[in-house]
């Protein structure tokens, strides 16, 4: 059902690889890492170059490109030196305990606890802004906890004086069962997003219809999240953490409230202002106590 009411990674894949344990890594719908850029470049050019998939390399699980052949000819000699950290991932999100895509322009090399130059990369100017506050002490920290960011999907993972978030998303980290948030605003209806337009966002993954999409959540993730976590609005007005059904919504005052049922809708809307007040006041309660745990439901309220 469509309602609205007005007062808005690439790609993540998991691999086994023969010899190496099952692989998280950040890839394109091509399957090429850093966005098909040069990883070798970086190292001799200092500078982002865009790969040529002529050019390409395979290396545990992930494809990459080159810019030349002689890059592909440096690389192939030694691969563990050139390959990017961290599955491709943003180095400051592993450092905090989940995973976030990447800009290659915010690529770069840094040496590593024993002096080796490696390569990393970092979602945007504000994650690269708050890596440069001590790059030595999180690069330690991304390396030590990216194995059970690994292990846990990518999803957040305990990280003592990380913030957490309590956010409705089922096994594998999927947030509103795969559908688009910006399409409830912008296109007024309920819309299937695509794993090849892919965002992590407090250790959440949302699929967008469009790079387009893509690119308006990574702008401004706060106008287009769901309230409450992505709960039930109505439920949460009782106190409650329920499901949702995504095609039951509505955009309140411009913010997206999703339901668990045409009930939850009917009930919400009787008194929607007094509603909405409600639930603004239980969530933060309700978010702290929560914070960082599975997700469980609440049963339904009487």
């Amino acid at each position: 059902m469509n309602y609205l009411r007005t007062i808005t990674l690439g790609l993540l894949s998991l691999t086994s690889i023969a010899g190496h344990a099952q692989q998280l890594l950040n890839l394109d719908d091509k399957g090429a890492i850093i966005d098909g850029y040069d990883p070798v470049a970086y190292f001799t050019e200092h500078m982002p170059v865009k790969g040529d998939p002529a050019f390409t390399s395979a290396f545990r699980g992930a494809q990459y490109y080159f810019a030349s052949a002689d890059n592909k000819r440096t690389f192939d000699a030694d691969p563990a030196r050139y390959e990017v950290q961290f599955g491709g991932f943003c180095a400051y999100a592993v450092s905090q305990g989940h995973v976030s895509p990447i800009d290659p322009n915010f690529c770069y090399i840094q040496k590593d606890e024993k002096g080796v130059d490696r390569l990393i990369c970092q979602h945007n100017k504000k994650a690269n802004e708050l890596w440069s506050v001590n790059p030595d002490g999180l690069l330690v920290n991304a390396y030590k906890y990216w194995p059970a960011v690994e292990k846990n999907g990518g999803k957040q993972i305990a990280v003592k004086g990380v913030e957490h978030f309590f956010i409705n998303i089922d096994k594998t980290g999927l947030a509103v069962a795969g559908y688009d948030v910006v399409a409830y605003h912008t296109d007024s209806k309920a819309l299937k997003g695509d794993v090849k337009f892919t965002e992590w966002f407090h250790g959440a993954k949302y699929l967008f219809a469009s790079a387009e999409h893509r690119e308006m959540f990574r702008d401004n993730p706060k106008k287009f999240l769901p309230q409450y976590g992505g709960f039930c609005a109505y439920a949460m007005s009782l106190g409650k953490v329920r499901p949702v059904n995504p095609e039951i919504w509505s955009i309140e005052s411009g913010r997206l409230m999703l339901q668990h049922t045409q009930e939850a809708y009917d009930l919400f809307y009787k008194d929607v202002v007094n509603n909405v007040s409600k639930a603004d006041g239980q969530w933060p309660r309700i978010e702290l106590k929560r914070a960082g745990s599975k997700v469980r439901f609440d049963k339904p309220a009487k």
